[in-house]
C-alpha cells in the first residue's frame, strides 16, 4: 500500500510538472497564463472570469460534470464544494511558478489540477482517462476521427494526439500512437 501512494505521489508530481510546463517564460505576455513573472520578480496571477455559469471568459473547450462546468482558469472554490471528498489525499507540491501551491485532486474517473496563491485557489486542468466520462461527444477509446467530427480541424496534431485551443482553454487529446484516444486533458493555456 506504502509503496502505490509512493507511486501515485511521483505520477502526481509528473502530471502536475506537465500541465505548468513553460510557466516561468518571462517572454510570455501573461494574459491567459495561471502565474507569469513580471518587473522585480513578482508573480501575477491573471484570471478573467464571467459571472454565468463558472466559465472563463471565451471559453471554448469546457469539462462538465455532473452538470457543473470545469473551465481550467475559473476559481477552483465553487467546483471543490461541488464534487466533494476526493477518492485519494490530494497530493500538493510547490510551484514551478516559484510561489503558491499546486494541488492535484482525484476523483472517479478524473483529475483535477489547481493552483494556490494567498488565498486564492483557481483550476488549471483536469484530466480524463475513463471511457465512461463523455467530454462534450468524445470519450476516452473513441477515435482520433471522431474527435475531429467533433471539435474540427486540429490547431495541432502528431501520431499522439491533437490539440485544440480558443485562447483560453487549451485541448489536448492523447492518442496510444495510433488511432486510440487514450487522455482527455482541458487545460489553461500559457503562452
Amino acid at each position: 500500500m506504502k509503496k502505490s501512494r509512493l507511486i501515485t505521489a511521483a505520477i502526481g508530481t509528473c502530471l502536475i510538472a506537465s500541465l505548468f510546463a513553460g510557466c516561468n517564460n518571462s517572454g510570455s505576455s501573461g494574459e491567459t497564463a495561471q502565474a507569469t513573472r513580471i518587473e522585480g520578480g513578482q508573480t501575477q496571477i491573471s484570471v478573467e472570469v464571467t459571472e454565468n455559469n463558472n466559465q472563463v471568459s471565451g471559453s471554448k473547450y469546457t469539462f462538465t460534470y455532473n452538470g457543473f462546468a470545469i473551465v481550467p482558469g475559473s476559481d477552483a472554490k465553487p467546483v471543490l464544494d461541488s464534487l466533494g471528498e476526493p477518492v485519494e489525499e490530494p497530493y500538493m507540491g510547490a510551484s514551478c511558478a516559484g510561489q503558491g501551491m499546486d494541488t492535484l485532486y482525484e476523483y472517479n474517473g478524473f483529475t483535477l489540477f489547481t493552483h494556490a496563491l494567498n488565498d486564492d485557489e483557481y483550476i488549471t486542468g483536469v484530466e480524463i482517462e475513463n471511457s465512461l466520462i463523455d467530454c462534450g461527444g468524445v470519450s476516452v477509446g473513441d477515435s482520433v476521427a471522431k474527435a475531429k467530427q467533433v471539435y474540427g480541424t486540429p490547431k495541432t496534431e502528431d501520431d499522439y494526439g491533437i490539440s485544440y485551443s480558443d485562447g483560453g482553454t487549451e485541448l489536448d487529446i492523447i492518442t496510444d500512437g495510433i488511432d486510440t484516444i487514450v487522455l482527455i486533458r482541458y487545460r489553461e493555456a500559457v503562452d
